[in-house]
């Protein structure tokens, strides 16, 4: 009886008895074992991809056994994106994860989230956290590749993130309420300084008044107004003297 493998329902690999033909086209794919009757492929393209039958020839052909072979590419690497949920818990995080053409998005609060998948043809995309890493996983049947990150380290990254953000935040009020201070303090010694110059200044103006009074009284008083006539004799020019 003679054994052989129908590839593309073209090609074969033939085995009778203890003889083994291989064809030309699978000799650097195929190891075919006569005495198990196992076939092993290797260095395989696209274009392997195909159905593998086992028949059993004799008097008539019978099946043995059909095998469907696919030859795919091995997966890209996902890519895991996390960001801040905006909340003022440390360890809230939104994130992302991308793989081929798949998108999943979740929520992780402290150790616990919902797991995501999607399944299109021969590829998966997986979004799961444990209570340490998210995960962020693409496979299909012949390889698989993922993208973790260490959830532990990002809370703690995120809550001295946070700190330092309230301690500057802090920082940057308490400054603006010492120069707020600082400048009300100028602005009211400024008013204070003002208001005793203009008053000052009122009582000044006040002391020379009375001073012009004095002077004017003083110019216009008995002393200098005061004229004595003489008349001695005859007709004399009046005289500004007290004494004649």
């Amino acid at each position: 009886m003679q054994h052989y493998l129908i590839f593309h329902v073209s090609l074969k690999v033939v085995s009778a008895c203890d003889q083994l033909r291989i064809d030309a086209a699978l000799s650097s794919v195929v190891d075919f074992n006569n005495k198990t009757f196992s076939l092993t492929l290797k260095n395989m393209q696209k274009t392997h991809s195909g159905l593998y039958t086992a028949i059993a020839s004799g008097e008539s052909d019978k099946d043995i056994v059909t095998y469907r072979v696919s030859v795919i590419d091995a997966v890209e690497a996902p890519v895991l994106t996390v960001n801040s949920s905006g909340s003022s818990d440390s360890c809230t995080f939104n994130f992302t994860c991308r793989g081929h053409v798949f998108t999943l998005s979740s929520t992780f609060v402290y150790d616990s989230c919902s797991r995501e998948e999607v399944t299109s043809q021969i590829n998966t995309l997986i979004l799961d956290c444990s209570e340490e890493s998210i995960i962020c996983n693409h496979s299909n049947p012949v390889s698989w590749k993922e993208d973790r990150i260490n959830i532990t380290q990002l809370c703690e990254e995120n809550e001295r993130r946070q700190m330092t953000t309230i301690f500057y935040v802090s920082s940057y009020k308490i400054g603006l309420i010492i120069v707020c201070v600082v400048v009300g303090v100028i602005v009211f010694a400024g008013l204070v300084l003002y208001c005793f110059c203009k008053n000052k200044k009122g009582v000044k103006q006040a002391d020379d008044t009375d001073y012009d009074d004095a002077e004017t009284q003083k110019m216009t008083g008995d002393t200098w107004t005061t004229v004595t006539y003489c008349t001695v004799g005859g007709h004399q020019t009046p005289s500004s003297a007290h004494d004649c």
